[in-house]
């Protein structure tokens, strides 16, 4: 099996000789943070990431004249070395979350640690993330092909790559036939009301329940500066299997279902509905952990895909595969 490396202490990363050429698919929470990592150790580190933006699912949008995290909602500090390199990167961009988080029978969601959000979009930490760094934006990564001991890319050769990809897309690039998809879609909507903190959205952050429709649905009030003062902006996601059984719907369909689950929850009225958005993540998170094949020497898997669903998870699985490939 695949050895997919994890991370949850601290961790040095020697400088090696001779140094090494390294490139990094996927510029999301764990790319950026395995290229940092490997930068520092004195390797030479390309990112390629086949959008225009930074920091994965670690997603926001500029939407009605509001900035809303459609990906990660929240990200927790625990790791000391992870909340030192967001406090330095960031300073003063980091702010908590103090409304609470309901679960659907009402009762408060016990919190294990803080939650935190970038007063800028959470898509701020990849940027934040990707100082120094050389990222090629916009540059999908068609194949990776081996190359006189090394791994080509394009016009490029490299001694390693490590893939962030799920590994649905990662398989694929390597070409390698029959490899089982085990990730989770998620049906996201953003609902905008004409109407300053509609419904409970003063008291609640969001609501959390396993077993609705509706899995998660938050108020994005609640992070300061982001929405205008005359409107009051949700999230939904939906749960893994109404996003199966709805994934090629149209989405004003799902959307619908969705919206008349949130207004419900949230004792909405529907006619301060001014506007809303969809999208479909495909990949969102891992069903449940499968035998992965043996990896070409030189090549790396890691990212949150293969572990918790979380941005200092990806962040942590990121630095411990550079470190293990550094010290290789």
């Amino acid at each position: 099996m695949v050895c997919v490396f994890y991370c949850f202490g601290k961790r040095n990363l020697r400088k090696v000789s001779p140094m090494k050429k390294i490139a990094v698919v996927g510029a999301g929470i764990a790319g950026l943070s395995a290229a940092r990592h490997l930068q520092e150790a004195g390797h030479q580190v390309v990112v390629w990431e086949k959008s225009r933006s930074l920091g994965g699912r670690c997603s926001s949008r500029l939407w009605e004249g509001s900035v809303v995290d459609h990906g990660a909602q929240y990200f927790t500090l625990r790791d000391p070395d992870f909340r030192s390199t967001v406090e330095t990167l960031c300073p003063d961009c980091i702010l908590p979350i103090t409304a609470p988080i309901l679960t659907e029978t009402g009762s408060v969601l016990p919190l294990s640690s803080e939650r935190f959000y970038h007063r800028s979009g959470n898509n701020r930490l990849g940027k934040a993330l990707a100082t120094g760094l050389d990222v090629r934006l916009d540059a999908p990564v068609e194949s990776i092909a081996p190359d006189h001991g090394g791994w080509r890319i394009g016009d490029d050769t490299f001694d390693s790559v490590i893939l962030t990809p799920p590994w649905p897309q990662a398989s694929a690039l390597l070409e390698i036939a029959g490899s089982k998809n085990s990730f989770l879609p998620c049906l996201t909507a953003i609902f905008a009301y004409q109407q300053p903190w509609e419904g409970l959205a003063r008291e609640v952050y969001a609501w959390s329940s396993r077993r609705h429709d509706l899995a998660w649905t938050a108020c994005e009030n609640h992070k300061s500066g982001r929405i205008p003062s005359h409107l009051t902006v949700f999230i939904a996601q939906a749960g893994p299997a109404f996003s199966q059984n709805w994934l090629e719907a149209a989405p004003e369909l799902w959307a619908a279902e969705l919206r008349s689950s949130l207004e419900d929850r949230w004792q909405l009225s529907s006619q301060n509905l001014s506007a809303q958005w969809t999208h479909r993540w495909l990949y969102a998170r891992i069903a449940a952990p499968v035998p992965l094949p043996d990896l070409p020497a030189g090549i790396y898997l890691t990212g949150d895909s293969y572990s918790e669903s979380r941005v200092e998870s990806a962040w942590l699985a990121g630095r411990n595969t550079a470190s293990s490939l550094a010290n290789s």
